[in-house]
């Protein structure tokens, strides 16, 4: 019991040796993950692009009521923010059509508006490039609909027509044709009528700021440990034979490393919540007055610090493994830093998991970093979506195999 003691007194004072220059390179990392986040943000607080798509109109004759329609439908809201209409000739109309510089090409008919009115129903042609760019796309639905709509409206008034003729109501015909006239005008133009506004998150319980800075954390939190390879480096095959011979075996020597890991990894991440909850105290109003709004409420301390504790012990075990199954410092680093990436990626870490594809969903709800990011937002937010149990199983489970697989991996080598 003696020697092995005094060998984790050697590690860890291996540990807090290599400390210092730990720290100095999580804070260049936490720098230049602070700069892509404010980078991030602000991009976030700009407006949202607007669809400006060019749309060439021909019209065949020289009506003051075609102009008229033309002027309506291009004044109405749900038309205007997306679309912005040219006249020009047929010719000129079909030039930039090919040439790409319109996303469709709409020929209006003669004696469009009186063709309605009478009920001939004249047809508008509406061309589209053969390689059709997301804006013609978008104009495309845009007209479906609307010939939807005037197709309803059709149909409403040659059956109100056939019914009332059915029934001798001859004389009621123009009053039916007026309401129900009044009535699709009414519907077209209240876009209320169409579609009600519901905001919805994809982040579940946390804020966009929240679940970025979870996601973020993370993130460090693995690209940190790429730090730790001086202290979870196997020891030489002649000094591992001779620790073994003085009674400290492989798995005391894979416990003083990861708990050396756990010591550095603790202590950084202590010294980075001290710092953010007195940037606080600084600036209350500053971004994280946002990222902590809902600290108070929820999970007590108690559970707060298991929580923490968790990601801590899990990161390290994780990192541990990586650096078992390769075995050197440039692969280990390089393994770690593409496996970190990419599980945060299909965990939703980057882009929510809403916007993924359903197969790299079904492999992103089980990786571990769905579970750091839901217990890192748990720290924040003070609440989880996907229950405190599961994802304190799951971290649980997670450091349990990772340190039974890097044990069964450093025995290997010998």
């Amino acid at each position: 019991m003696k020697w092995k003691m005094q060998y984790l007194r050697v590690e860890v004072k291996k540990a807090l040796m290599i400390f210092p220059r730990m720290v100095f390179q999580a804070i260049l990392l936490m720098v230049i993950i602070g700069a892509i986040a404010f980078c991030g943000v602000r991009s976030l607080e700009r407006d949202p692009l607007a669809a400006n798509i060019e749309i060439a109109v021909v019209i065949q004759e020289d009506s003051w009521m075609t102009q008229m329609a033309l002027a309506y439908v291009e004044n109405m809201e749900s038309v205007s923010s997306f679309c912005h209409f040219r006249q020009m000739t047929a010719e000129k109309g079909f030039d930039f059509l090919e040439k790409g510089k319109v996303a469709a090409l709409v020929l209006l008919p003669e004696q469009l508006v009186e063709g309605v009115m009478n009920g001939q129903n004249p047809a508008v042609e509406i061309y589209f490039p053969r390689n059709a760019r997301l804006e013609a796309m978008l104009f495309r639905e845009l007209t479906e609909a609307g010939e939807g709509l005037l197709r309803v409206a059709q149909a409403q008034i040659y059956g109100a027509n056939d019914t009332a003729r059915v029934y001798g109501l001859e004389a009621q015909i123009s009053k039916m044709e007026a309401e129900i006239d009044s009535y699709n005008l009414a519907f077209a133009l209240d876009r209320m009528a169409l579609f009600d506004t519901e905001h919805i998150s994809v982040f579940g319980v946390m804020t966009t700021v929240q679940f970025y800075a979870a996601s973020g954390a993370v993130l460090f939190l693995l690209f940190t440990g790429m730090a730790l390879y001086p202290i979870m480096q196997s020891e030489p095959l002649v000094i591992r034979k001779q620790l073994e011979r003085q009674g400290t075996g492989s798995g005391w020597q894979c416990f003083c490393q990861w708990f050396c890991g756990i010591l550095c990894m603790g202590l950084l991440t202590g010294i980075i919540w001290i710092g953010l909850r007195f940037s606080l105290i600084w600036m209350p109003d500053g971004i994280m007055a946002q990222l902590l709004e809902d600290y108070t409420a929820g999970y007590s301390v108690g559970i707060r610090i298991m929580l923490a504790g968790l990601i801590v012990l899990s990161v390290v075990a994780f990192v541990y493994f990586v650096y078992s199954l390769t075995g050197s410092r440039t692969s280990g680093i390089l393994l770690l830093f593409l496996l970190s990436v990419v599980m945060v990626y299909l965990s939703g870490g980057l882009v929510p998991s809403i916007f993924l594809p359903e197969s790299m969903q079904a492999v992103g709800r089980w990786l571990p970093t769905a579970y750091l990011m839901q217990a890192a937002g748990s720290l924040l937010a003070g609440r989880n979506s996907m229950g405190i149990g599961q994802c304190a199983a799951a971290l649980v489970t997670c450091t349990v195999v990772c340190g039974i697989a890097a044990y069964a991996l450093r025995c290997r080598e010998e």
